[in-house]
């Protein structure tokens, strides 16, 4: 008898043990899942939102600041590029190729000269540095800026008038990419039929899962921001 009521009172005090807790998982809530990398802008509501004015050609022409979380275990370094595709068969537009940017840093400021290695923008000519988004006519166009951690410390890229465009980044650091985020901004020029003011544009989610699903680009591949866009000046 006594050997029955010890085992039924260890019964119920497993049971009583389980379901408290139980109830205590219900409390929390379920655990948290991988918190992924991102670009944010603080300058930019959110993915697919407005590039004010002053970082167009029609302010200042600096480039925006840009700061990221969470990046891969192993990041070594870190390359950044802009970029606009245009409807039909006409190049990518590039505005910004940097790279060699060292893992401790985890935002740029606007206007940055000074950090990592600039590589080429394509429009007015090509030359390092940032060149500002004009978005001529047509409406809006999507800007994507793109932020890759990279499995090594530093790239060195052979480029034969020294001026590492951004097909020849993607193609350097092809299968050292450990993870990708993205930012996609737009702009509206004053002058367009489709504006009232500079600057507008499409809101959406925040940066790396944005307003168009598909998260970060592949490895080595930029995403196609602004395909479809009507056309127009960069």
């Amino acid at each position: 008898m006594n050997s029955r009521i010890r085992t039924l009172t260890i019964a119920l005090l497993t049971t009583a043990m389980l379901s408290a807790a139980g109830q205590a998982l219900a409390q929390r809530g379920s655990a948290p899942g991988p918190v992924r990398f991102r670009l944010k802008s603080p300058v930019v509501n959110n993915n697919g939102g407005a590039l004010p004015v002053k970082y167009t050609c029609d302010g200042e022409s600096v480039s925006p600041p840009l700061v990221w979380t969470n990046p891969p275990a192993g990041t070594q370094s870190y390359a950044l590029t802009m970029h606009h595709v245009p409807p039909g068969d006409e190049a990518e537009h590039v505005y910004m190729v940097l790279f060699n940017i060292p893992p401790s840093v985890n935002s740029l400021p606007e206007n940055v000269k000074d950090i990592g290695t600039w590589g080429a923008h394509t429009m007015r000519g090509l030359a390092a540095g940032y060149t500002p988004p004009c978005s001529g006519g047509g409406g809006a166009k999507i800007y994507t800026v793109t932020l890759y951690a990279l499995s090594v410390p530093q790239l060195k890229i052979d480029a034969p008038n020294g001026l590492v465009t951004m097909q020849q980044l993607r193609d350097a650091i092809r299968g050292k990419v450990l993870d990708s985020t993205y930012l996609d901004v737009t702009y509206l020029r004053a002058n367009s039929n489709e504006a009232s003011s500079a600057g507008m544009g499409a809101g959406g989610g925040t940066g790396g899962t944005g307003a168009r699903s598909g998260g970060a680009p592949a490895e080595g591949a930029a995403r196609q921001g602004g395909r479809g866009m009507q056309a127009g000046t960069p």
